[in-house]
């Protein structure tokens, strides 16, 4: 299929992640992504690597001496305008007043009007007041805060959704919308069980460090780790590869005895994978329909060949010269357009942009 979103005109108000990756995704599909930088403070920015993986695909412009006057009019023929940081830096209400049928997303630590909103956050605290932190760290020790920065991209894939959303609402009914995004509610909604009781001021699940159960944990095997994740439906294949007979017993077939069973349990899967390497496990899976998965280096990801038979990577060269691969699109149904160059952001150019869109 053709790109979605082709002819749809964004801008991106230069913060962080969050609003950079929501724009990313918008760009590989399709919509012309204008970033506008040169605006003040803007609370959250981006690493280096973040700009080489963000950035491609964008047309940056430097505002100039009027950056809130450029900046509004811009807005003003745009469809979207997503930006993120420090709540009440710029007048959203007014660019909606003048541009009905925009579609505003902003992202902020606690959004723009709860009583924490000026309070900073970043990912570790993000996932902290979220409470998501309450389920990760080994049992016996703090909590921890998982690799990379997942609170913010999971904030930035909160708003690709509710705009897109927000966007087809605009051009079905032809009014706009504000959608007000917080990190710590992105995280706390991200809870599944625990949520409703962490509502209701009851203790938090105990975290499980990488065990949870032994349908569903990792374990050592003969080249690293490997996990298997086994819906109930799918422990019966579990058992019948493994082939000891004792797991065909009551207490460990019935999902209501087998939890007093589970250290027991789950001997017996990592005597099995212990001697199987990953990709051995993998196949096996495959053949058994068993959802094992083996834990893997960023090296191996590249190198393997399952990333790239999907298309999954965009080579991107960067500002020196440096061809490198990112992740691209998340999913397939769709034709994606990702890569490209990072490029520098181009002078008073606002004032050019806001004409060509008017003319269309």
């Amino acid at each position: 299929m053709d790109q979605p979103l082709l002819g749809m005109k964004v801008v991106e108000v230069a913060g962080g992640s969050p609003a950079a990756y929501c724009t990313h995704l918008l760009a590989g599909y399709g919509a012309e992504v204008v970033r506008a930088e040169g605006h003040g403070s803007p609370g959250w920015t981006l690493s280096d690597d973040e700009s080489t993986y963000l950035l491609p695909g964008k047309r940056r412009i430097l505002l100039g001496a009027d950056p809130a006057g450029e900046l509004a009019r811009l807005v003003g023929v745009a469809d979207v305008v997503v930006l993120d940081g420090t709540p009440g830096r710029f007048d959203v209400a007014a660019w909606r007043q003048a541009n009905p049928a925009l579609v505003a997303v902003t992202i902020a630590p606690f959004g723009q009007t709860g009583p924490d909103r000026q309070q900073p956050a970043d990912d570790l605290i993000a996932f902290a007041a979220g409470g998501t932190m309450s389920l990760t760290g080994d049992p016996a020790s703090t909590p921890l805060v998982t690799g990379g920065s997942q609170a913010m991209y999971f904030a930035g894939l909160h708003a690709f959704s509710a705009l897109l959303a927000g966007y087809y609402g605009t051009v079905v009914h032809g009014e706009g919308d504000w959608i007000d995004l917080s990190l710590q509610e992105c995280l706390a909604g991200a809870l599944e069980l625990y949520g409703p009781a962490a509502a209701h001021g009851e203790p938090a699940a105990l975290r499980f460090g990488n065990y949870h159960r032994a349908v569903w944990a990792v374990y050592p095997c003969a080249d690293g780790y490997a996990g298997v994740f086994c819906l109930e439906r799918q422990v019966p294949a579990l058992f019948a590869l493994i082939g000891d007979p004792v797991l065909q017993e009551e207490r460990f077939r019935d999902p209501l005895q087998r939890p007093a069973h589970d250290e027991e349990l789950s001997a017996y899967v990592l005597s099995f994978m212990v001697d199987r390497t990953g990709d051995e496990l993998i196949r096996l899976g495959a053949e058994h329909r068993i959802p094992f998965g083996k834990v893997r280096t960023p090296a191996e990801l590249i190198a393997g060949p399952a990333l790239h038979e999907r298309g999954f990577f965009d080579l991107v060269t960067t500002a020196d010269g440096h061809l490198v691969h990112v992740p691209g699109r998340p999913f397939v149904a769709f034709d994606w357009s990702g890569g490209g160059t990072v490029t520098e952001a181009e002078p008073a150019t606002a004032a050019a942009v806001a004409e060509r869109w008017e003319s269309r």
